[in-house]
């Protein structure tokens, strides 16, 4: 068999029950001895014999056994999902074993009930992670079948890891795409709005009537007092342009929590632009994580591998602006937007020098009616 990093020979320990076990039978085979009892003494030497060949058993269910952590999408915080284990018996008979994987986010128990000979089983788990980061501990192979006197374990293949992405909350997607739109560069200054012109509406396609939840502004006023029922604009949809979202992910020297609090607040801010922009929408979303990297998303997967780096980004006191040519052609083409942990941030204006585009600045602090913080549970 051949072994993988992380993996190690097989140890046997007695359980708490195996030790009452061999206790009861220490106990009851000392008083068949003394009174010479040998009917009593063939029964403790039968329970005896049934803790060894429960270790056994668990040895050889273990030592031909492999475990290791099933490739999964990053999860979002607060995100209830499938993740789990792979478990392959390389033995020639069916083994039952349970894996154990302990991390910082806690520990889940997989149990491979009779795995085939020369096959495996995928041990699914349907678990919830409060917080983000990159999740990886040991797995550890467990076997104390059948009788659970000894338990057999063994380190298995401990490689991959479980990447949380920070907890999203809710945007409106029409009340973001006008923001987006009324933003005027780097600085954060709103533009006036001379005349109704927004990326959401094309041309009127005609009228009809008014549903529940149909602006106001869209009522069609000289049609509704003619036909005595209130009657709305009906548009076609013009298509919308990519985003563009960099994150900048800044914190003091010495932070205090409340600084922490905020870079957290900031990460959940761009999530949730970022999916919501993509779910709405159908655009492509561009991710820009300053020092880290560049990464263009065209499907819900794309989007959450590009998210990756907002698992553990640390923040810092200054990340230097990447040039125009970092942003791959993609400038002109989208939406451009940075979502900073400070208010009123110089970064957009740093990006505007090196780029020659103006950037919407948002922050957690700013007042966003389109926007609904993420809430704990």
């Amino acid at each position: 068999m051949k072994r993988t990093v992380g993996e190690g020979a097989p140890s046997l320990q007695f359980t708490e029950s195996g030790l009452a076990w061999l206790g009861v039978a220490l106990l009851v085979g000392g008083v068949a001895w003394y009174k010479s009892i040998n009917l009593v003494l063939l029964i403790v030497y039968a329970m005896v014999a049934l803790v060894a060949l429960n270790g056994f058993l668990a040895w050889r269910n273990v030592r031909r056994s492999r475990a290791n952590r099933l490739a999964v999408l990053p999860l979002f915080a607060g995100e209830r999902s499938q993740y789990g284990v792979r478990v392959t018996n390389d033995a020639q008979h069916p083994v039952s074993v349970s894996v154990e994987d302990r991390s910082a986010a806690g520990t889940t128990n997989f149990l491979a009930y009779r795995v085939p000979p020369n096959g495996g089983i995928n041990c699914p788990a349907s678990r919830e992670f409060p917080n983000r980061g990159r999740f990886a501990g040991p797995l550890t192979l467990l076997s104390s079948f059948p009788f659970g006197f000894v338990t057999c374990q063994r380190p298995a293949d401990a490689s991959g890891e479980v990447v949380v992405l920070p907890r999203p909350g809710f945007a409106e997607p029409d009340g973001l795409r006008r923001w987006v739109s009324r933003q005027a560069g780097g600085d954060g200054r709103a533009r006036k709005v001379l005349r109704r012109v927004t990326t959401d509406r094309a041309e009127v396609r005609g009228v009809r009537a008014y549903r529940p939840g149909d602006p106001i502004r869209d009522i069609h006023w000289r049609t509704t007092a003619r036909r005595g029922e209130p009657m709305v604009r009906e548009y076609d949809t013009a298509p919308s342009p990519e985003l563009v979202l960099v994150v900048e992910a800044w914190l003091p020297l010495n932070p205090t929590p409340a600084d922490l609090d905020q870079l957290e607040a900031a990460l959940s801010l761009a999530v949730t632009i970022a999916v919501t922009w993509r779910h709405a929408f159908d655009s492509p979303v561009t991710i820009v994580v300053p020092g880290v990297g560049v990464s263009t998303a065209t499907s819900d997967e794309h989007l959450r591998e590009a998210l990756t780096p907002l698992a553990d980004l640390p923040g810092a006191p200054s990340v230097e602006a990447p040039p125009a040519s970092a942003f791959a052609g993609r400038l002109a083409r989208g939406a451009r937007v940075v979502v900073s942990s400070r208010p009123n941030t110089p970064y957009a204006g740093a990006l505007a020098r090196s780029t020659g585009k103006p950037f919407a600045t948002v922050s957690p602090g700013d007042r966003l009616p389109w926007y609904q913080p993420p809430t704990l549970k």
